[in-house]
């Protein structure tokens, strides 16, 4: 059973129940918001209500979520590369190239299939422990929850902004400082397989650094407040600086006073250069704290740019 509820403020009057409820429930499809209204799992005001129920200011949403059995994923000896673990928690550095979990588009070799071979016990939590995601070719660090009470903390520290998350990641262009970017992010009305900042989208929140300028490029260093599919890749586009070897963001493939071998480095970049490099966060009462390197295909592209 998942319980959850929400009240109804100023930015959401008018929209959709269901609408309100996809935007809301992370992992949560429109569809399946729509199947757990007509069942009645969620109450408006503690009454019935329906898919397409216009919200009003101050309306109380309860949803109580009885989770369906579960499709048996195939456990398979998949390198996991952990870095650290205990009776609670698990991080570990994800390569880029590797799906974080089975889906329509992929149903095995993923990154929980690996994990549950190798951690058999999380076969028991929900969502085998899984309290966030990385895109697929994006590299970095992890955090898996090992026992149910664990993934209820962590899922809840997460929603409340109490873990950091550190990103570096490569872009085009060079900004004069860094900042913060606080713009809307939804999906793209006309490709619904990326996102874009557009009005009434959810409320997102990236920071960046610059740790390093180049003549044509820039490394950053960047956290998150909130946790948007695409939120990075789509906040730096939307800033003017996507980022190198995104293929669903950046379409950068000439730039001006370039040369061969720094042409020749970014373009054979096979992923986005974004990579997970620290994690902090406090849980029982001990502070935990992880960093990666750079993985070697964003340094060895480092290594051919331009200062």
């Amino acid at each position: 059973m998942i319980s959850k509820s929400f009240q109804i403020d100023e930015d959401n009057i008018n929209k959709r129940l269901d609408i309100f409820l996809a935007e809301n429930l992370d992992g949560l499809s429109r569809g399946i918001v729509q199947r757990c209204i007509l069942q009645n799992q969620v109450k408006v005001n503690n009454e019935k209500s329906y898919k397409d129920y216009k919200l009003k200011l101050g309306d109380s949403i309860k949803i109580s979520l009885v989770e369906q059995q579960k499709d048996v994923d195939e456990p398979q000896e998949i390198p996991i590369d952990t870095i650290f673990e205990n009776d609670d928690l698990i991080v570990l550095n994800k390569p880029a190239g590797l799906t974080v979990h089975p889906g329509a588009g992929q149903k095995d070799n993923t990154l929980i299939n690996g994990l549950i071979f190798k951690y058999p016990e999380l076969n028991s939590i929900e969502r085998y422990g899984l309290v966030h995601r990385l895109d697929k070719d994006t590299s970095g660090l992890m955090l898996i929850a090992r026992n149910q009470k664990s993934h209820t903390l962590i899922t809840n520290m997460i929603q409340n902004r109490a873990i950091y998350r550190g990103y570096k990641a490569l872009v085009h262009g060079v900004p004069i400082s860094g900042g913060t970017i606080e713009k809307p992010i939804g999906r793209h009305p006309t490709n619904r397989l990326i996102f874009c900042v557009r009005e009434g989208g959810r409320n997102s929140i990236t920071h960046f650094k610059i740790l390093k300028k180049f003549k044509n490029f820039s490394m950053l260093d960047i956290s998150l407040e909130t946790g948007r599919t695409h939120q990075i890749r789509v906040h730096m586009k939307h800033k003017g600086f996507p980022i190198v070897g995104d293929k669903a963001y950046c379409n950068i493939t000439q730039w001006k006073d370039s040369n061969d071998d720094e042409m020749q480095a970014v373009n054979s970049l096979k992923r986005q250069a974004l990579h997970a490099y620290k994690l902090g966060f406090n849980l029982n009462e001990e502070k935990f704290s992880f960093k990666c390197e750079l993985p070697s295909d964003i340094q060895n592209c480092l290594d051919h740019i331009q200062s």
